[in-house]
């Protein structure tokens, strides 16, 4: 699973880094690029939400035909799904595309994200890997030494955890990589910030600061487009109602959100609370725009003119046939 993981970040970050390093070129915001980057990515993904919320309005339309027959079987299950599932066919309608793909393309893109936001140095100040091994080298040959002292204890290698630390070897640093890069460097680490909070710590769960004020919002974020698609469902299926499950998958969302916010830099934390209020704008524009009165009311026009076409097709070949 890791090996996967790993391939699927080292594939997409080429892809997400090089519009990043754009963005904060351009706006000369780390988190202004994010926002940008995210708002690019959902769109591009628009079409998926737009499927999304069509295959819910057709289902929404087949949930009395659904009842029906549920009802009428209600004491052979089997048959009763056989029967449903015979409906979805002649529907044209796959229970599958409700949430499973949109969900792994999600899972992909979040990952590749996570990639980018963990190598800032490459992804977005564009350093070489020679660059970055250099500094890597000064600071463990510094670490090393004062370890031997008892000084110091370790720091995170990583580019996020460089980011962080780099500045108490910044004369080391400057003969590795010269005065241009370092001033680079420090002018990327003074904007890798959030509302004053440094991007590369990660909230302490077991001391209440400040950075507590991340995980808050990607829970609180988190929770408003749970709810919001909650009771959208909610008011289009009834029956959901009578199902404690599909309420307690509803209001998972928020409770990982802050979960995981704890276990990652805060940098995560931020693109999670920028995803879910444009997630949230997203399903509110879907809701107006691809109402599940509209779509319907678009679905019965099309299968008319489908059903007319056929009979219209009909009609000509048996008067072929006659002549």
């Amino acid at each position: 699973m890791a090996g996967i993981y790993e391939g699927i970040r080292t594939l997409l970050l080429p892809v997400f880094s090089l519009p990043l390093s754009w963005f904060y070129d351009w706006t000369g915001s780390y988190v202004l690029a994010i926002f940008l980057l995210t708002l690019i990515i959902r769109l591009l993904l628009l079409p998926v939400s737009i499927k999304q919320q069509k295959n819910s309005a057709k289902q929404t339309r087949l949930n009395a035909k659904v009842n029906r027959i549920r009802q009428k079987y209600a004491n052979n299950q089997q048959k009763a799904q056989q029967e449903i599932q015979a409906l979805y066919q002649r529907e044209g309608f796959g229970a599958a595309n409700m949430g499973c793909m949109p969900m792994m393309i999600q899972m992909i893109v979040m990952i590749g994200l996570y990639g980018v936001m963990y190598k800032p140095l490459s992804s977005v100040l564009r350093f070489s890997d020679e660059k970055i091994i250099a500094i890597k080298a000064v600071m463990k040959t510094a670490l090393d030494a004062a370890a031997k002292n008892n000084k110091r204890g370790s720091v995170d290698m990583a580019e996020i955890g460089i980011l962080k630390n780099f500045g108490d070897y910044s004369a080391e640093i400057k003969d590795a990589i010269g005065a241009e890069a370092l001033q680079e460097l420090a002018d990327f680490s003074e904007k890798f910030t959030f509302l004053g909070l440094d991007l590369s710590v990660t909230p302490d769960k077991g001391n209440f600061d400040a950075y507590w004020i991340v995980p808050i919002l990607a829970c609180l974020t988190a929770a408003l487009s749970s709810v919001y698609m909650y009771l959208k469902q909610r008011k289009q299926n009834p029956e959901m109602a009578k199902n404690p499950a599909m309420g307690c998958m509803s209001f998972m969302s928020p409770a990982m959100s802050l979960i995981f916010t704890f276990m990652f830099p805060t940098g995560v934390g931020v693109y999670w609370i920028i995803s879910n209020i444009i997630a949230f704008v997203q399903q509110v524009g879907l809701t107006i725009f691809y109402s599940p009165k509209k779509v319907i009311a678009q679905q019965m026009v099309d299968e008319t003119v489908v059903r007319r076409s056929k009979e219209n097709t009909t009609k000509l070949r048996v008067e072929n046939e006659k002549k």
